[in-house]
Formats: C-alpha cells, sequence, structure tokens
C-alpha cells in the first residue's frame, strides 16, 4: 500500500502538494482556527457570547450559500483562475477581520474567511484531485486530505505564540502576508496537472440516469443525493458542535481543561492514519462499500461521550470522530466522481461543500439553544448518537 501512495508520489509530486496545500490553507477559514480568537473579536466590538455565536452563524450561512453559486465555476475556468481569486479572497478577508471600527467589517471579514478558507480552498483541493486522478484517485484525495490534519497540529500552538508576542490584529496581518506569498507557489505547483484522460466521464463509473449537463438543482431532486448526504454531514454537524462548546462540556463533566483542549490532537493523528488506508481501499473496492461505515465510528464515540467515563471518553470520541474523518476524507474527493462523472464534479461538489457549511453554521446554533433551555450533555449526545444512527441507515440503501 505505502509502495503506491511513493510511486504516485514520484509521478506527480507538484500537483499533490498543490492539493495538500490547498487543504492546510483551508485552515485560515476553519473553526479550530477561528475559535482561538473569539474571545478578541467579542472584546473588539463589545459582544456577548450569544451575539458573536449568531453573527458566527450567519456569516457561515452567508459563505455557504455563495460557494453554492460560485464553487461549480471551477467546471468553467482555469483551475489557476479560481486559485488566484481564492486566495485573494481570504487574504483580503484575512486584513478585514482586523478592523474594529464597525461590526460589519467582523461579519464580512468572518463570512470571507469561511468561504475562501473552509469553502473554497477545500473545494479547489478535492475536486482538482478527483478531476485529473481516475485509477489512483482516491490515494490523491487522501494524500491531499492530510493538510486538514496538519493544520489542526501546528496553527493552535503557533497562534498562542504568536498573539503573545505581537497580539491578535498583527497576527491575521502576518496571516494575509503569508497567503499572498503563498500564490506564486501554488500556481506553480498547479501547472503540473496530470494529462487530461480522453473522455473525463466514462460510461462505466456514471449512472445512466444522469443528464449530459448537471444541475444542482436536479441533484436536490435525487433520491440518491439524499441517501449519500446525511452519511457524509453528519460528521462535521457533530463535531463542531462540541469543539466550539468543548470548555463548557469540561466545566459540566468536571474534566481538565488542558486535558479536554489536547484532544483534538488525536483526531488529528486518527485522521491521517486512516484516510491513508482509506485512500487505498476506495481504489481497491470503490467508494459505495464505505458509505454509512464512515459514520459508524463517531457515533459509537457518541454514545461512550454520553456515558462519560471520565475525560478519556472525550479522547476516544476525539479518536473515533478522527477515524470517521479520515474515511470522509477519502470518499469526498471519490464518491462523487464515481455516482456523477467528472465533467461537473465542481457543480456537485459546489453544492455538497454549501451544505456541509450549512451544518456547521446550524450545529453551534442549536447546541447553544440546547444548553441555554437547560439540555444536560448526556441528553445532548444522546440526541446527536440518534441523528448519526438514522444518517446510517438511510446511507445503506445505496449499498443495497
Amino acid at each position: 500500500m505505502f509502495r503506491q501512495y511513493f510511486k504516485l508520489l514520484r509521478q506527480h509530486p507538484q500537483f499533490l502538494a498543490f492539493g495538500f496545500l490547498a487543504t492546510f490553507f483551508s485552515s485560515f477559514g476553519q473553526t479550530f482556527l477561528l475559535g482561538l480568537f473569539t474571545d478578541a473579536f467579542r472584546t473588539a466590538h463589545s459582544l456577548s457570547h450569544g451575539e458573536y455565536g449568531a453573527i458566527y452563524a450567519a456569516a457561515t450561512f452567508i459563505g455557504g450559500l455563495l460557494l453554492m453559486r460560485i464553487g461549480k465555476q471551477l467546471d468553467k475556468v482555469s483551475l489557476a483562475y479560481f486559485t488566484t481569486f481564492t486566495f485573494i479572497g481570504i487574504a483580503l478577508s484575512a486584513l478585514i477581520v482586523t478592523w474594529s471600527v464597525h461590526l460589519a467589517a467582523l461579519f464580512v471579514g468572518l463570512a470571507g474567511l469561511r468561504l475562501f478558507g473552509q469553502g473554497f480552498m477545500g473545494h479547489i483541493a478535492m475536486t482538482s484531485m478527483g478531476r485529473y486522478f481516475i485509477e489512483q484517485r482516491g490515494k490523491a484525495v487522501a494524500f491531499a486530505g492530510m493538510g486538514f490534519p496538519l493544520g489542526e497540529l501546528l496553527l493552535p500552538v503557533l497562534i498562542v505564540a504568536l498573539v503573545a508576542a505581537s497580539g491578535w490584529q498583527m497576527t491575521w496581518w502576518l496571516f494575509a502576508t503569508f497567503l499572498v506569498c503563498g500564490l506564486p507557489l501554488m500556481l506553480w505547483l498547479q501547472s503540473y496537472k496530470p494529462q487530461p484522460v480522453a473522455a473525463p466521464v466514462a460510461p462505466t463509473s456514471v449512472e445512466g440516469d444522469v443528464q449530459a449537463a448537471i444541475r444542482q438543482r436536479d441533484l436536490l431532486r435525487q433520491g440518491k443525493f439524499w441517501v449519500v448526504l446525511p452519511a457524509l454531514l453528519g460528521l462535521p454537524f457533530v463535531v463542531t458542535a462540541l469543539l466550539l462548546n468543548q470548555l463548557w462540556l469540561a466545566n459540566q463533566q468536571s474534566w481538565p481543561v488542558a486535558a479536554t483542549a489536547s484532544g483534538i490532537m488525536i483526531f488529528s493523528l486518527c485522521r491521517v492514519a486512516v484516510s491513508v488506508v482509506a485512500g487505498d481501499w476506495i481504489d481497491r473496492l470503490g467508494s459505495r462499500q464505505f458509505i454509512g461505515l464512515n459514520i459508524l465510528p463517531v457515533t459509537f464515540g457518541t454514545v461512550l461521550l454520553a456515558a462519560n467515563f471520565g475525560v478519556w471518553s472525550w479522547w476516544v470520541f476525539l479518536g473515533l470522530a478522527g477515524v470517521s474523518a479520515g474515511i470522509n476524507s477519502a470518499l469526498s474527493g471519490t464518491l462523487w466522481a464515481e455516482l456523477y462523472g467528472t465533467n461537473y464534479l465542481a457543480t456537485v461538489r459546489a453544492l455538497v461543500h454549501a451544505m456541509m457549511v450549512f451544518a456547521t453554521a446550524l450545529a453551534p446554533f442549536l447546541m447553544g439553544v440546547l444548553i441555554d433551555t437547560g439540555w444536560s450533555p448526556t441528553a445532548i449526545m444522546l440526541m446527536f448518537s440518534a441523528i448519526l444512527v438514522l444518517a446510517w441507515l438511510n446511507a445503506r440503501r445505496l449499498a443495497k
């Protein structure tokens, strides 16, 4: 297995590095990073926790709407053009959030970071890996996806040091500079795309009922789309809600805060390890065999978290969530190509990614409402477990 990965890396080092760095750069719009600046943003604009949570959810939702409409343009414009657009957008958004003159600047900046970072960076990486690789698609997607956990492992420590040394606003200026400097490298790397195949949509890889031109509204009417989607969204929905409220959870369950916060490293390591294996298995068996299976580990973890056997149950939950995330990473760039082909892959993935953004906007808001209305951690975990089980049962219909 690892020999095949090394062979692929020797054949296409530049383009694989492009996908890897795109997912790494997505960190600047991800919840785990933005959460480190919550207190700074709240203080700068005199916001309560609830007010900031509403702004964050609304900005994420707007980002998702724009992703759904703009992301499909990657089917029509060059990868270089779309990459340039994305990097300029995220760099400008990083500067806008530092402007404390008006609350609108925070909203626009957050919406931009969520759109260009969480949205377009991952969209670029997974769409390009899914489009330009055929036989080794699963491995290419898995390799590119390793940029996600690398950001989770490295950036929190770096951010704490930068904020302590130079303040939160200067830290974002440094981020913007870093992103602008990274653009020429990304444009050079993407120029090494593998040669496209003669027929991007193979008749054997796409189901017969797919039209020549796929529209997003057509996807929303297809039953198989709704069979797959909940299983892919269940993980980000639950993990986003719990990570944003992990300090509340630690307080309710009497867990040490430091031990709770360190669990993200377990999540990242499990995600990397499993994504490598899952990418190889998907190349051998196909993506359909794994849809549904991807959600089982995090479901077991959520049930364990409801039982609360101490802080180690949180670590095990994050480890199992990392297993699910590793499978999800491999699936995200392969399953849609198998179901719908590659001609309109960006159109399909833009809709899917937008749905994911909507889920991550809804999750913190929903959990905040449940906390405010007096739900216990156990009750919330059991509700999440029930949602995941239903998504698993629904997804199994695809494999039949």
